[in-house]
C-alpha cells in the first residue's frame, strides 16, 4: 500500500528519534497536566504514534488507517488498525481523553 510506503520514507532514524524526544518531553511537562494515570487515553490518526508511546496513562489506544503502526506503538499500546471515522469498535464512554494531532490538514 502506499501509505506505509509513505510512512517508512518520510523520516530517517535520526529524524524519528529527534521527533520521539521532542514528543517525550510534551507528554511530560505539558500534555501530563490533561491526563490522569488511570485515565483511558485514544490517539486518533496515530502516525508514528509519538504522543501515544510517551504519554503516561492507565490505558493506551493508537487508531490508524496505515497497517504498518504496529511497527511505531510500543507494547503498551492497544493498535486499532482502522479509519478514523469508524470508532464502532470502542465501546462509547470508554474513553477519557481523545488526542488529535498532525491529522485535521489532511481533511
Amino acid at each position: 500500500m502506499e501509505l506505509e510506503k509513505l510512512y517508512r520514507q518520510r523520516f530517517d532514524t535520526k529524524e524519528q528519534a529527534a521527533k520521539n524526544k521532542l514528543w517525550g518531553t510534551l507528554c511530560k511537562h505539558y500534555f501530563s497536566r490533561y491526563i490522569n494515570e488511570q485515565d483511558t487515553v485514544l490517539d486518533l490518526a496515530a502516525g508514528f504514534c509519538e504522543f501515544i508511546n510517551n504519554i503516561s496513562c492507565r490505558r493506551k489506544i493508537a487508531v490508524d488507517v496505515n497497517s504498518d503502526i504496529h511497527r511505531y506503538a510500543n507494547a503498551d499500546v492497544e493498535i486499532v488498525n482502522a479509519s478514523s471515522v469508524d470508532l464502532s469498535m470502542i465501546p462509547s464512554g470508554s474513553v477519557d481523553v481523545v488526542f488529535v494531532s498532525n491529522f485535521f490538514e489532511h481533511i
